[in-house]
C-alpha cells in the first residue's frame, strides 16, 4: 500500500508552486489589491499549471508505472479543485458550476460538495510543502528545453520534425527526464 502513489518531481513542484500562489493570493486580499489576486491566479493557471505541469502530466500518464500514473493525476485534479476554490471570489459563477463536477472527481467529502464551493475552506498556503529539489529539477528541465525550443527556431526547424538531442551534463537527470524532454521538445 505505501506504493500507491510515487509523486513525481514534476508533482511536487507544481504542489509547491500552488502553495507559493496561495500566498500570493492571502498577501493580494490583505493589501485589497484584487489586481495581484487575479494576475497570481492567472499566473499560475497559464504559465505553470497549463503551459508546462498539463504537458508533463500526459507524458507521466502515458509513459510510467500506474502509482506513478495515480500521483499525477491525484495532482491535477487537486490542484485544479484547489484553483477553483482560490478564483470563487473572483469569477463565482462559473467556478461553482466547474468545482461541483471536479470536487466530486478529486474526492473532496459528500458534505462539502452538498454545500457548495461557498462553504468549502478558501485555500491556505502551506510553505513548508515547497520542495527546494523539485524546484531545481524543474528549473534544470525548463532550461533544456527553452534551449532546445530557441535552437529549433533558429535553425526554422518544423515543430513536429524530429531531431535528435545532445546533451552533456548529469546524466542522471537526462536519464529520469528522456520520455519528458523527447515530448516537450519535440526530440528523438
Amino acid at each position: 500500500f505505501h506504493n500507491y502513489l510515487t509523486f513525481s518531481q514534476a508533482d511536487r513542484w507544481i504542489s509547491g508552486e500552488l502553495q507559493r500562489v496561495e500566498a500570493a493570493v492571502a498577501e493580494g486580499f490583505a493589501e485589497y489589491r484584487l489586481d495581484t489576486v487575479a494576475n497570481a491566479i492567472y499566473s499560475f493557471v497559464w504559465d505553470e499549471y497549463c503551459d508546462w505541469y498539463l504537458e508533463i502530466a500526459k507524458v507521466q500518464l502515458q509513459s510510467v508505472s500506474e502509482s506513478e500514473q495515480r500521483a499525477t493525476r491525484r495532482t491535477l485534479l487537486r490542484t485544479l479543485e484547489t484553483v477553483l476554490r482560490l478564483l470563487h471570489p473572483i469569477a463565482p459563477f462559473i467556478t461553482a458550476e466547474l468545482w461541483e463536477r471536479v470536487a466530486v472527481v478529486a474526492g473532496r467529502k459528500t458534505a462539502d460538495i452538498e454545500h457548495g464551493i461557498v462553504t468549502a475552506a478558501y485555500p491556505k498556503a502551506q510553505l513548508e510543502k515547497i520542495d527546494p529539489q523539485a524546484d531545481a529539477w524543474m528549473t534544470t528541465l525548463k532550461e533544456i528545453v527553452g534551449s532546445a525550443r530557441a535552437l529549433r527556431s533558429q535553425m526554422s526547424l518544423a515543430p513536429g520534425k524530429r531531431v535528435p538531442l545532445y546533451a552533456t551534463g548529469d546524466a542522471g537527470f537526462i536519464g529520469a527526464a528522456t520520455s519528458l524532454l523527447k515530448a516537450l521538445a519535440q526530440v528523438s
